[in-house]
């Protein structure tokens, strides 16, 4: 599985496919990227005879799809917060069985008690949050309870979601909730990360640079949060208002960015492209219950494949990244992977869904090829950004 390695300020102790959730979790989103719209736009029969079918989708797409990501991005992060190296060997095997055991479960439906897939579904969350307690206690540092409460509730969303697929589907009202609580999460850590590595970036060249305030961040998520409570006291105008409010919030918050460092960075670029989807995917939601532009369902489609799917790839793209004296270099074919999946966004906005599901099985399909084949090896120190100088 892993092998000890002396511990160095390149590398962590440990190497191998095991050695930091970023790995194999992160070739798993891959590939499930790829499966999941696969089964669904062409492979009707293995889906058809669930309860709730579009209720699967939505179930895999967020819990299934970005879960893994949550699990290979928090678990490997943990060590910038506790200063320990990130979750590896049988833990980390547990967290991805249990994930894998899900995806079995759903695909065979009723063959299966779906108590038996619901059980797995919370252990895999509120796996996540033991492991960031357990690391954040032995370290005496680190605690990070937004991460933590988010698991919790992921694992209680994602049981009670997959008990009443079993009833033919929760009511049309809590559909939105695991779409606003995943925008909550790529708020909450890509509102800090993007601008943290831009105005980092800025400062090595001769412009001044002035860091923005954190609060119209804050002041998204509370949005993000009210829209969420409006929709579920089945207010929907009010909930329109207060997406529309969030996005144009969270577009402001953008223009105080750093961009100009982007332009010549492929992974900032990627980063920053993938973080505009939020708020362009907030205003067209909220205008959509106005019935202007696009559909409620063409929009979430718009802020999950575009925000969630890129920044997903933006991120972890960062974990097997080239490592140089001016920072991380994006591996051959990342930039066309990318490419893939954000062409797919458009698309499927648009209704042309065999073309939207062929990039996005295109590009996750190449990435996935790209992550197993860095996914060996010493693990690079820090792993989502390059080595401090």
């Amino acid at each position: 599985m892993t092998r000890a390695e002396p511990t160095s300020d390149r590398h962590w102790p440990k190497s191998g496919f095991w050695a930091a959730a970023a790995r194999p979790m992160f070739a798993l989103v891959a590939i499930w990227a790829v499966l999941a719209v696969a089964i669904w736009q062409w492979l009707p029969t293995l889906w058809s005879n669930l309860p709730a079918p579009v209720m699967w989708h939505l179930h895999e797409m967020t819990f299934g799809f970005a879960g893994a990501a949550v699990a290979g991005y928090l678990l490997t992060a943990v060590s910038s917060w506790t200063g320990r190296a990130p979750v590896n060997g049988r833990p980390l095997i547990v967290v991805a069985c249990l994930w894998v055991s899900v995806r079995i479960g759903l695909v065979v439906g009723d063959a299966v008690s779906y108590w038996l897939v619901m059980v797995p579904a919370a252990a895999f969350f509120w796996s996540i949050a033991l492991l960031l307690w357990l690391e954040a206690r032995a370290a005496g540092r680190g605690h990070q309870p937004v991460f933590v409460a988010f698991c919790l509730l992921a694992g209680i969303g994602s049981a009670t979601w997959i008990a009443a697929m079993s009833t033919g589907g929760p009511a049309p009202v809590w559909s939105v909730s695991p779409v606003l609580g995943f925008a909550f999460l790529l708020v909450f850590v890509g509102g800090r990360m993007v601008p943290a590595f831009l105005v980092h970036s800025a400062k090595w060249t001769a412009c001044p640079v002035v860091v923005p305030p954190d609060w119209p961040r804050i002041a998204v998520l509370g949005l993000i949060v009210t829209a969420a409570g409006l929709f579920l006291s089945e207010s929907q105008l009010s909930a329109a208002l207060a997406l529309i409010t969030a996005g144009a919030c969270l577009a402001l918050f953008v223009a105080r960015w750093p961009l100009f460092p982007a332009r010549t960075d492929l992974l900032l670029a990627m980063l920053v492209l993938s973080f505009l989807w939020l708020p362009l995917g907030l205003l067209l939601w909220g205008a959509a219950l106005f019935d202007l532009f696009f559909t409620s369902v063409e929009a979430q489609h718009g802020l999950m494949m575009g925000a969630m799917g890129g920044l997903i790839l933006a991120i972890s793209a960062r974990s097997f990244a080239r490592r140089s004296d001016d920072g991380l270099k994006g591996r051959r074919g990342t930039g066309l992977a990318f490419a893939l999946v954000v062409a797919s966004v458009p698309l499927r906005m648009g209704g042309l869904l065999d073309a939207a599901a062929l990039m996005w099985c295109a590009g996750w399909g190449l990435y996935a090829w790209l992550v197993l084949r860095h996914a060996f090896g010493p693990l690079p120190r820090p792993v989502f950004s390059g080595a401090r100088r």
